[in-house]
């Protein structure tokens, strides 16, 4: 990725923020790991978080004493399931995963009334392979649909081609937080691009430079869905078409709103 080329600012890389970084300067993080990092230097700056989800930077932002925003990756909850109850029948409860990092509050009450469905929550255990394996088998013994989010502690590479194998083997289905878990198995996805990510950011840019002004963490618009023709087929599901995709959703197909309606 190139945040100068997209945003026609010049953009340092920084590898060592607490010798480089100076009072006053808007810094752009990537993912948690560097959100950190950032927050724990003694400089007073403003800080910029992207690849992380909305959740998982409540949760960091709380710990953080800088001035913080974020461009969220993934999609709020209410839009995916805004999606999901065009297609999913299934009464099952759905189960939202996450690792101990992320914490979901009282907003899950309201959301299993708003959409009708029975939504839980539950924490996968990190840093042994074989218990977390166990804790997903758990959850699947009452869910046939398992949301997941963008949560950088658990879906690593290593967890997410597990639980795809895992949930194809007990033929359960996965509603993903990313295109490539979506490419990989799952079954959909809501999500942006990452030059829509970069182009939201450097408005942030714009904004801080005129303004000295942090915009409010939000998510690129409009976000995009895209779903696993093979379950889909596998699954017998008749999928809501493009147009209501965009008019009722506000969501773009995987192609694009532009390009699917031409």
């Amino acid at each position: 990725m190139s945040l100068s080329a997209s945003s026609h600012y010049q953009v340092s890389v920084l590898n060592n923020p607490q010798q480089q970084l100076i009072d006053g300067d808007l810094v752009i993080t990537v993912g948690q790991h560097s959100f950190k990092k950032v927050c724990e230097s003694s400089k007073q700056v403003s800080i910029v978080a992207l690849f992380l989800g909305e959740q998982e930077f409540v949760q960091a932002q709380a710990g953080c004493s800088n001035p913080t925003t974020a461009v969220f990756s993934g999609a709020p909850l209410a839009l995916r399931l805004s999606v999901l109850k065009t297609f999913w029948e299934d009464r099952a409860p759905i189960t939202i995963v996450h690792s101990p990092n992320i914490a979901l509050g009282e907003d899950l009450v309201e959301l299993s009334e708003k959409f009708g469905v029975a939504l839980q929550s539950q924490v996968i255990q990190t840093g042994d392979r074989e218990q977390t394996l166990k804790d997903l088998t758990t959850v699947l013994e009452s869910s046939n649909l398992v949301l997941s989010l963008y949560d950088s502690v658990l879906f690593d590479a290593q967890f997410s081609k597990d639980a795809i194998r895992l949930m194809f083997h007990k033929k359960k289905a996965l509603g993903a937080h990313s295109l490539q878990l979506v490419r990989a198995g799952a079954l959909y996805g809501i999500y942006s691009t990452s030059q829509e990510k970069l182009s939201l950011v450097s408005s942030y840019i714009h904004v801080y430079e005129s303004s000295q002004t942090l915009m409010p963490p939000s998510y690129p618009t409009p976000l995009r869905v895209t779903f696993n023709p093979y379950l889909i087929r596998m699954y017998g599901l008749v999928l809501p078409t493009d147009r209501f995709l965009i008019d009722e959703l506000g969501v773009c197909p995987e192609l694009g709103c532009q390009e699917s309606t031409n």
